[in-house]
């Protein structure tokens, strides 16, 4: 299963989204190296808004925060196949 894990850029302050797995039925979770639109390694990083959260919750808390989240990071979790 899919988590995300979103990072405040330190020079910008822009809100990115990075993509990896849980754990074996675990709350523990994995992250990529880069932020899902490859602007943003996870070392330039000054914290974290949320770390191992699924879609839904990911999708909830980026619209509580606003526009300060990257758009295409965004606009991921809600494309369709």
């Amino acid at each position: 299963m899919k988590s995300y894990t979103l990072k405040r850029r330190k020079d910008t302050e822009e809100y990115h989204l990075f993509e990896g797995e849980f754990a074996n039925n675990s709350p523990n979770c994995s992250s990529d190296q880069l932020s899902i639109c490859k602007k943003m390694n996870k070392i330039e990083s000054d914290g974290n808004a949320f770390t191992c959260f699924n879609e839904d919750q990911a999708r909830k808390r980026i619209a509580e925060i606003g526009r300060q989240v990257c758009g295409v990071c965004t606009s991921h979790l809600y494309t369709t196949y």
